[in-house]
């Protein structure tokens, strides 16, 4: 008897995607129990499959998204700390060295590409800190929640990963312009930066691969956000005045430095990158509800 029930337990925990060191950790407990009392009552295999895995989903995903977004951190602490170092971002990359070194042509697509990263990483790092602090308290999340965590945190890594890139782009376009040991120190930022998202990347993959077995309705951003929010204040609003705070604040910015028609006009470049980036992503990493255009789930 004893050992069909194990049998049927290690079955259901392998269907729940319980990893197999775990799932061996796990029948081996309960093995223990039936031979000091072979007549206790365990309960049912498919059940408790599925408690094991709604418990470690969501702890993985939680403890994912956490990881993902400090080693994103790092990653953007770096890149900023590098670009202090050695000039102004605009005067090294789009229009040439403070030594009037015209950018190399080369250079320009993985420039706007790892600028275009930069802002996906940034924004998928965040929204996973925010889920997963709002979820935090939560003994069991929903398989809908734990699937978004782990999507935003991959993309974050992934996003991250690519706009490290930048810096030995820059390395090998102005050669003589950074100087020596900024060039070096390029080469080894981006590699440690790079080394300590892809170390996260195995924690996110556990995640993908194990999620909560409950189910629940889909969150979206104005979950994330909280519940002091308006009622009418939808994703997609969210995502125009977003749009229209970017347009405002770099306008400002050019007015300041005497260039408000450059600033207007990246402005309104980033602004539509937002929504572009909310339309091809925002149902991808949570921002927009499956089955519904409004708000659903607003909870502290």
């Amino acid at each position: 008897m004893s050992t069909t029930y194990l049998n049927a337990l290690e079955s259901e925990l392998a269907a729940a995607g319980i990893p197999a060191r775990r799932r061996a950790r796990i029948v081996a407990e309960f093995a223990d129990h039936l031979h000091q009392d072979p007549s206790a009552e365990l309960g049912a295999p498919r059940e408790l499959a599925n408690q094991f895995a709604d418990e470690l989903g969501t702890r993985l995903a939680r403890t994912a998204a956490f990881r993902a977004f400090a080693a994103l951190a790092f990653a953007g602490i770096s890149l900023a700390v590098m670009f202090l170092a050695v000039g102004r971002w605009r005067a090294l990359t789009v229009y040439g060295s403070p030594h009037h070194v015209s950018t190399p042509t080369w250079t320009m697509p993985i420039m706007l590409l790892t600028a275009l990263a930069a802002q996906v990483a940034f924004v998928a790092g965040a929204l996973a800190l925010l889920r997963a602090w709002r979820l935090r308290h939560e003994r069991v999340i929903g398989r809908a929640d734990a699937t978004v965590l782990a999507r935003r945190s991959g993309v974050g890594l992934i996003s991250g990963a690519v706009t490290m890139a930048m810096l030995p782009a820059i390395a090998l376009a102005f050669p003589h312009t950074a100087g020596h040991t900024w060039r070096v120190l390029a080469w080894v930022v981006a590699a440690v930066a790079v080394i300590g998202l892809a170390s996260v990347a195995p924690s996110v993959a556990s995640s993908a691969r194990l999620r909560p077995a409950s189910s629940g309705e889909p969150a979206d951003l104005t979950a994330d956000l909280g519940p002091w929010l308006p009622a009418q204040l939808t994703p997609a609003r969210c995502a125009l005045l977003l749009a229209a705070a970017i347009v405002v604040v770099l306008g400002l910015q050019g007015v300041v430095v005497d260039d408000p028609y450059d600033g207007i006009a990246r402005g309104l470049l980033d602004a539509v990158a937002c929504l572009a980036g909310f339309a091809v992503l925002g149902r991808y990493l949570g921002l927009r509800a499956v089955n519904s255009g409004t708000a659903t789930n607003r909870s502290s």
